[in-house]
């Protein structure tokens, strides 16, 4: 069959590309491919579209990062009242229906496939499906993805306007579910252990990249409050040989790639840790961690290793200053940890405007103080601060508080859940002036 997969635009208030790559949508095209079946892959958020760079040259920051190409448009109903700009990050409309109208005339589609990760950027998600539709009135349409699995009830209700089969689950599910709608033969994926035996190639892109986003584990053992991971995912890493193997396919057909991101939420926290660093030693590359390391497991022998292998950017979970926060969110890491991670990190020999630590923000029933103490504790640190705004995830334990409380109804449209927005209208955090505050604070601690 004919696949046409489309990683859709973002609509938001702000979007940056942090080595963003839809790792589900290509996960599933390599399945499909592996399958036989033939895939044509659509990133709407690849800022180095061969089509793009001709009229908008992308400027690359530092590691491979940069802007979005982005157009201000209208806002929802929803969030009229919102005094800040809203933008679609992506490639340009006309663009877009002009490679629908390609793929048009060369194959008949068979079916589309969609994915939609954060829960809020669902309405990037209707409006990418609204033009697929309109090309293709008949063809099969499967969404999947983090939305759809927290919020499957709504996104069949926002969604049944375009006919689109709603597909929740992790893993190579949501696919079994669309090969089974379409008839397709399901055989060959009993007992499949996709994780293991898929790598992430990228040749569906024929374009330049600047960096290659991995995964060498999925899940985490750990079960944070605010964080829905262990629900969706068992932890289980991929074996070494695997992952080696994988990144030595990409360096021979991208031999220029010299930054390789790893997105696992406990990349760490594999039995043999000290033996996947040394193998990644072997390549002429950089590796990032921007997903919140483990503190606790940064000893100097591991950060040794972490040096040895050329990692750069390191993003280490810490989230609060305040014992109470850090034993009720799940007690993941202490200051007394990161104390320790970061001297080891600093005695390897790290350049330490590459080391952050996160910084939760807005979280219920936390001041602005304790943000604060939190930041002044990292700029003690010699360490970079991470501001990351938190935002109620269906299926947590700060979720269900929240709805409990009626701080927030299970009915909230994910829209409004934005981490951007929430101070503009909720009462269980901080207020707009007290974020703005701490974000201010932030900044003029490190402009030194």
């Amino acid at each position: 069959m004919n696949f046409l997969v489309v990683n859709p635009w973002i609509y938001d208030f702000a979007a940056y590309d942090f080595w963003l790559k839809p790792l589900g949508l290509l996960y599933i095209s390599e399945v499909l491919t592996y399958l036989g079946h033939n895939v044509t892959f659509i990133d709407l958020l690849n800022r180095h579209d061969n089509d793009l760079i001709v009229k908008y040259p992308p400027k690359d920051k530092k590691y491979g990062t940069g802007k979005f190409y982005n157009e201000r448009v209208e806002k929802p109903t929803i969030l009229k009242n919102i005094p800040r700009k809203f933008k679609r990050y992506g490639l340009p409309l006309k663009l877009f229906e002009s490679k629908l109208e390609a793929i048009k005339k060369q194959n008949k589609v068979d079916a589309i496939l969609v994915g939609i990760t954060l829960t809020y950027w669902y309405y990037g998600g209707e409006k990418t499906i609204e033009i697929l539709r309109s090309f293709f009135p008949k063809t099969p349409i499967f969404l999947g993805g983090i939305y759809s699995t927290l919020y499957t009830e709504h996104a069949k209700d926002v969604f049944s306007k375009f006919k689109v089969n709603i597909c929740p689950g992790t893993g190579i599910f949501p696919l079994k579910k669309v090969l089974e709608i379409l008839n397709e033969n399901l055989t060959e994926l009993n007992n499949f252990n996709w994780f293991e035996d898929i790598d992430l190639t990228y040749d569906f892109y024929d374009s330049y990249l600047t960096y290659v986003v991995l995964v060498s584990s999925v899940g985490c053992p750990f079960h944070c409050t605010y964080c829905v991971t262990p629900k969706m995912w068992k932890f289980q890493y991929r074996s070494i040989n695997k992952i080696i193997n994988n990144i030595e396919y990409i360096l021979k057909k991208r031999p220029y790639v010299k930054d390789f991101v790893f997105f696992d939420d406990a990349f760490l926290l594999r039995k043999d840790i000290k033996e996947l660093l040394e193998s990644l030693s072997k390549f002429d590359v950089q590796y990032h961690l921007p997903n919140g390391v483990h503190a606790r497991r940064v000893d100097d022998e591991i950060a040794l290793l972490l040096k040895k292998a050329n990692f750069k950017t390191i993003k280490l979970g810490y989230e609060s200053y305040d014992f109470n926060i850090q034993k009720g969110t799940g007690f993941k890491v202490t200051n007394n940890d990161l104390v320790k991670a970061v001297t080891s990190l600093k005695n390897a020999g790290f350049d330490m405007n590459d080391i952050y630590a996160y910084v939760l923000v807005n979280l219920p029933s936390q001041n602005k103080d304790d943000v604060k103490q939190a930041v002044d504790f990292c700029h003690s640190l010699g360490i970079k601060v991470n501001l990351n705004e938190f935002t109620p995830i269906p299926g947590t334990v700060e979720y269900e508080e929240l709805v409990k409380k009626n701080a927030i109804s299970s009915n909230t449209d994910p829209l409004l859940l934005n981490n951007t927005i929430i101070p503009y209208w909720s009462h269980f955090g901080l207020s707009i002036s007290d974020l703005e505050e701490v974000k201010k604070y932030t900044e003029v601690k490190y402009s030194d």
